[in-house]
């Protein structure tokens, strides 16, 4: 851990584990994520499956690294009723930490009233709700905001804060700076200023790190946060205190 990237202790706040076919063909497995862990002083990783037909893959991985995965629950709206249902049994008898949507890769809008039932699944059991933002038509910020809106009491991570585009950056602030109920995740994002732009207008505690494996390296996400214009001490923020608060790690 000699690397100036490992020089902050991280909570890796969205990735990945199992494969994903055309047009990526990319793939992660727990030897990598616990490697890519040590090398980059991560003391924790947020983790999704790959679909929300992977939960199971998920789990395994959980068992392999208990002490190193969070695992979110990736559900898909459009399935109904047994997928409320699958979600309940992962958060109330597996344990898992919260919910995952990916509402482009499943074809839904953020804001659609086939995420209510979800919602209230998390509020029964006080998980959070992590949702993937920043391509249309499916999950954009003002979308997310909507939701935020009706479920004002379900703390809400905006996934890539707008990802590659300076208006859905942009209107992922705007959102977060009206509802309080939700928080930005910045990996993907190509900006650094606007995670100090966040960070001081959205507030210090609502910003997190995440590297988006195995989409993204971690050397790339690490030095787009280390060069956003933030001390050390808020850097420590976004790397790992929010995190940690956020999923009640302290």
């Amino acid at each position: 851990m000699n690397s100036d990237f490992a020089r902050f202790k991280k909570i890796d706040a969205h990735s990945h584990i199992g494969t994903f076919g055309s047009p990526f063909d990319v793939a992660f497995d727990g030897t990598l994520l616990a490697a890519q862990m040590r090398e980059y002083n991560i003391e924790k990783t947020i983790l999704c499956p790959a679909a929300a037909t992977l939960n199971a893959e998920l789990l395994a991985v959980w068992k392999q690294l208990p002490d190193k995965v969070i695992p979110l629950y990736w559900i898909n709206a459009n399935l109904g009723t047994p997928a409320y249902e699958d979600l309940e049994h992962y958060l109330r008898d597996v344990g898992f930490a919260g919910v995952k949507m990916q509402p482009l890769f499943d074809g839904f809008t953020a804001d659609s009233h086939a995420v209510d039932p979800i919602m209230e699944i998390a509020r029964k059991y006080r998980k959070p709700v992590f949702i993937h933002c920043g391509h249309p038509p499916f999950s954009l910020p003002w979308q997310i905001g909507l939701l935020a809106e009706r479920h004002p009491d379900i703390p809400i991570v905006m996934i890539h804060m707008g990802h590659g585009h300076g208006v859905y950056i942009d209107g992922s602030i705007t959102m977060a700076k009206k509802f309080d109920n939700l928080f930005l995740e910045v990996s993907g994002m190509p900006m650094g200023c606007q995670i100090r732009n966040a960070y001081l207008n959205v507030g210090s505690e609502r910003v997190m790190f995440g590297i988006d494996s195995p989409f993204h390296h971690p050397s790339v996400e690490i030095q787009r946060v280390m060069s956003c214009g933030l001390n050390d001490s808020q850097l420590e923020d976004v790397f790992y205190n929010n995190a940690a608060k956020f999923m009640g790690l302290r």
